[in-house]
């Protein structure tokens, strides 16, 4: 603003004024005003220095949330909002004003994402610096909705590097800049994406298209991912069409109270040592390898259970994926089959909760070795990297993985020497496919 000021014809006292009275914020913390204020003027020097006088910046100490306005709408909002889970009581404070976003337990930050938009004249922009959670959580599915109803988001930028950006943050993060329209649900325009490289460069990653359905959106994390992405997401094929479910590992080392071995006992009145798993026993490699040798030495490989029926026990073949994984990492998608043969030693076997396990539920001619090969591949990491923001591998994010078309890709699954290209080939078969049932379907019939 200021320098704009200085390059027109606009005199030194007036633009000042005209900042007095179109700039402001707010903030909850007092300190961090004050140094507000102070930067401020830093900016504002250049203009101080020709007047001499000092412009008073209104930033009013009050919940940004819920603060009334001066000013009916800004052309232009900046916000890096704070990052927590919202407690109970603030989910009621917040429930009736911003109901149309609020599910499960939000983070505060989505909030701020939506009263930066009701804040923001028709044809504005919004720049907002957030986590990656939004873009792909579950609980911002009605978040990503009202940002599509009301927005067209311009464009992402991926601060992938978090270590170049931010000391000890332990989320990836995004600068999303968003422009909201005249109208309710128009038609929804591509999205540029980059992404920062390690030197601090911009790299034009492609355009995407957003869904409006409150689906997580796909966001290239590199050159080439668009176009692999934009076959994927017609694939209407997900995990349970090759016949498993995903849940997380119901054992919480901290919290849970049964009891722990070293190695197999036996057991009395009718309790079993069943084998405990945890992250480490799954190896980069693909392999498991119960009680695998890490940091962390392990002393409780075993727990205690009632019977095989108990809640929270695998008994089905299964692929185990470790949960706790970062887009720093080669892969997101580490899996790794649990042996026939080891399964059917143990007869079942209890996750700890940063496993994630897939459990055969019907048998659709899919191996946990096939299955996990598939996962392991580089083009279903890259389509799982762009649709997840979280440092986790989420349940919800697995179970919307468009995967390839089950029945065609088992046909060659054995014969190929290239899986990522098989792949690639089906996902552009299948869309293409679908492509032309509509063209089909909307032709008029012949009399």
């Amino acid at each position: 603003m200021a320098q704009s000021h200085l390059d027109s014809a606009i005199s030194a006292g007036e633009s000042l004024k005209r900042i007095e009275t179109c700039l402001s914020g707010s903030d909850l913390d007092e300190n961090l005003i004050y140094l507000s204020q102070q930067f401020l003027l830093m900016a504002l020097a250049p203009l101080i220095e020709k007047t001499g006088i000092q412009p008073s910046i209104t930033i009013k100490h009050a919940d940004g949330l819920t603060v009334r306005e001066s000013i009916a709408l800004y052309d232009v909002v900046a916000c890096n909002p704070p990052y927590r889970k919202l407690k109970s009581e603030e989910v009621q404070r917040y429930a009736v004003q911003y109901q149309e976003v609020i599910e499960g337990q939000p983070n505060i930050y989505g909030l701020f994402i939506e009263r930066s938009l009701r804040l923001t004249r028709p044809g504005g922009h919004v720049g907002l610096l957030t986590p990656t959670s939004y873009l792909s959580g579950q609980y911002f599915s009605k978040l990503r909705t009202s940002i599509l109803s009301r927005s067209d988001v311009l464009q992402i930028d991926m601060l992938s590097n978090r270590s170049a950006m931010f000391l000890d943050v332990e989320q990836e993060t995004t600068v999303t800049t968003l422009r909201p329209h005249f109208e309710m649900m128009p038609e929804l325009k591509a999205t540029n994406v980059y992404v920062l490289d390690d030197t601090g460069n911009f790299v034009d990653a492609g355009a995407c298209q957003l869904p409006k359905s409150g689906k997580p959106w796909a966001i290239p994390r590199a050159a080439g991912d668009a176009g692999i992405l934009f076959d994927a997401e017609h694939s209407p094929f997900r995990l349970k069409d090759y016949g498993y479910i995903a849940r997380v590992g119901s054992l919480v080392a901290y919290r849970d109270k049964r009891d722990r071995f070293k190695k197999k006992e036996i057991l009395e009145q009718g309790r079993v040592a069943l084998p405990l798993i945890w992250a480490t026993d799954i190896t980069p490699q693909g392999n498991f390898v119960h009680g695998r040798e890490q940091k962390i030495i392990r002393s409780d490989l075993y727990v205690a259970v009632e019977s095989l029926n108990d809640a929270g026990i695998s008994t089905v073949p299964s692929v185990l994926l470790q949960r706790l994984t970062s887009s720093d990492q080669r892969r997101r998608l580490i899996a790794a089959p649990v042996p026939k043969d080891w399964l059917f030693e143990h007869k079942g076997f209890v996750c700890e909760n940063h496993v994630i396990v897939l459990e055969q539920v019907y048998d659709k001619g899919w191996s946990p070795e096939d299955l996990s090969k598939l996962l392991r591949t580089e083009v279903i990491d890259r389509v799982f990297r762009s649709m997840s923001g979280a440092s986790n591998v989420s349940i919800f994010e697995l179970n919307e993985l468009p995967l390839p078309c089950p029945s065609i890709l088992k046909r060659q699954w054995e014969t190929t020497n290239n899986c990522d290209q098989l792949i690639t080939d089906i996902y552009q078969t299948t869309r293409a496919s679908l492509q032309e049932s509509k063209i089909t379907s909307t032709k008029p019939n012949a009399n």
